[in-house]
């Protein structure tokens, strides 16, 4: 009921394809008996239905514009479903004026049997598309904003990783500069003065590394990569299996005023039982035999064989029907083709959807890992100057102010810096960090997508300090973000963080967006309560500091 609910409200109920699908039922299926039941009786009814179709959507256009307009949800279902309504009232009499103006006859059968009929058909067939469009369209949605946060966290990695392979070169510059120097110095004559100079020398670059390590990477100067192709497989491989119970059916409710007229409320009722029948062994038959390579074919046949079918319970319902019992042959695998590939779109949306928020996700933990890297070898590189190469000048200078250096002073001098000046260019692993730290490189990789204000309570201070935090904190935190931008297209969330009375912390994170359903779990490792606050979606977890594993919170 709330996805009906949803679609109802959306704002896109009227698409073009419910236009598509309510001309296709007004002008084949559900049309209106015109003089008779034979094959000319059908072709009245159907141009009847197909013109008197033009003046319907008319009717409901005003109705198509104000629900993209009006914001307020139960405006929205006031308007689409009274239009539907008085659509669904309004086509009996607009046929009977159309085919007396063309053929001067009155379509038989009951009025309130055809009014009930339409108001059926309009509602059961239209609600079923725009549930089906409304959830693929917000399951795209959600794809495409995971898809640019992915595309703004790796413009902002790429410039991380620029700025981290310009300070090696930096650095590696850096080294081979001041080996070059020492060796000028200790080629010459060896003094306090030369000494102290290339001290200088060492501190400048120091310095100089140190004003590189305030700096920040620069996203601007890395241009976005190329656009990832999509690739849409063959219509043959989109052919999956109907849901239960809906093809046949539907197609025997769209053509029930036809077979109320024909043939009484028991013709109509056998042809919907007929229906059941018939979608209850194609669908074993697709589940059993539509498979790759040959799904397609298969699929194609087993309907057509259903249409066939079909039409052998027409006749036999209706033993004079004529040539008009062929018309579900060719009907009832269209509709199966519309159903299926219906049913192939939404299943593709929401796995897109879900493989791009596992990718954000994997991409933005990626991303936090190297940031703790980013400026560990420039750390590193400042504290081995001014700490092991300045303190071994130091010490060397008091050497040779004393006396002249000999041979072992000058070997453990060049093995002391040359030592502090392999510490430019050795490899670093990504440094064991705190819970503050991880959570603060964390929020600087989403810096570029979203917004983040964080509440810490002073409880969880302490326990933000432990390095057993760390990982569970970025974890949640991490997918919360996820969640956050896929529900919405806000820049903004807010953390809030505490310390349970069970000594853990209980991290919520919640930002601006509207959930599907009330309750749902979260992406990766983490378990993690979801659920709708207004006009906030929060995810809320207790992060189990001494396992390192998060919690699903219990209370909202």
């Amino acid at each position: 009921m709330t996805i009906w609910w949803n679609a109802v409200t959306g704002g896109a109920f009227f698409t073009r394809w419910s236009a598509a699908l309510s001309l296709l039922v007004a002008g084949v299926f559900s049309v209106p008996s015109i003089g008779g039941t034979g094959l000319e009786s059908y072709l009245r009814g159907a141009l009847v239905a197909t013109l008197g179709w033009v003046p319907l959507a008319v009717l409901v256009l005003p109705a198509v514009l104000a629900e993209r307009r009006l914001r307020a949800r139960p405006a929205r279902a006031v308007v689409v479903l009274g239009s539907l309504a008085l659509a669904a009232i309004a086509r009996s009499g607009i046929n009977d004026a159309i085919s007396a103006l063309l053929f001067d006859i009155v379509p038989h059968g009951s009025a309130l049997a055809r009014v009930a009929t339409n108001l059926v058909t309009a509602f059961a067939l239209l609600s079923i598309v725009a549930m089906i469009t409304s959830r693929h369209a917000a399951a795209r949605a959600a794809a495409e904003r995971l898809r640019a946060a992915r595309e703004r966290v790796e413009v902002a990695g790429a410039a991380r990783d620029a700025f981290a392979r310009a300070s090696d070169r930096e650095l590696r510059r850096a080294g081979a500069r001041l080996r070059a120097s020492r060796e000028r110095m200790l080629a010459g004559t060896v003094d306090f003065d030369g000494v102290r100079a290339f001290a200088d020398e060492v501190r400048d670059v120091s310095h100089g590394l140190d004003r590189r390590l305030r700096a920040e990477p620069d996203a601007a100067s890395v241009p976005p990569g190329p656009p990832v192709p999509v690739e849409s497989p063959p219509l043959s491989h989109r052919l999956v299996p109907t849901p239960w119970l809906v093809t046949g059916p539907l197609y025997a409710i769209a053509c029930l005023p036809f077979a109320v007229a024909a043939g009484g409320i028991g013709v109509a009722l056998g042809g919907i039982l007929a229906g059941i029948a018939v979608d209850l062994a194609a669908g074993v038959a697709t589940r059993r035999w539509a498979r790759p390579p040959g799904r397609g074919a298969t699929f194609a046949l087993v309907w057509l064989a259903a249409g066939i079918a079909m039409a052998g319970a027409t006749y036999v319902l209706l033993p004079g029907i004529g040539t008009l019992g062929l018309v579900p042959v060719p009907a009832v695998p269209v509709v199966a083709v519309l159903v299926s590939l219906c049913r192939d779109a939404l299943a593709r949306a929401h796995a897109d959807e879900r493989a791009a928020a596992a990718g954000l996700a994997e991409v933005a933990r990626q991303a936090a890992l190297a940031d703790r890297r980013l400026h560990e070898p420039l750390r590193r590189a400042i504290e081995a100057l001014h700490g092991r190469a300045q303190g071994a000048c130091v010490v060397f200078g008091a050497i040779v102010d004393e006396h002249d250096p000999a041979p072992d002073d000058l070997a453990r001098f060049r093995a002391r810096t040359d030592a502090a000046f392999d510490e430019l260019t050795s490899p670093v692993l990504a440094p064991a960090v705190s819970g503050r730290a991880a959570l603060e490189h964390l929020l600087e990789v989403w810096r570029p997508v979203i917004r983040v204000e964080s509440r810490v309570s002073a409880a969880a201070t302490a326990m933000l300090d432990t390095h057993a935090a760390a990982d569970g904190i970025a974890s949640v935190v991490n997918e919360a973000l996820v969640n956050a931008v896929k529900h919405s297209g806000a820049r903004r969330a807010a953390i809030d963080l505490d310390r349970t009375p069970a000594g853990d912390l209980r991290l919520r994170v919640a930002a601006p967006g509207r959930l599907a359903a009330v309750s749902r779990r979260g992406l990766g490792t983490a378990a993690a309560r979801v659920y709708q606050d207004g006009g906030d979606v929060v995810l809320e977890a207790v992060v189990a500091v001494a396992s390192l594993s998060p919690r699903a919170a219990t209370a909202g």
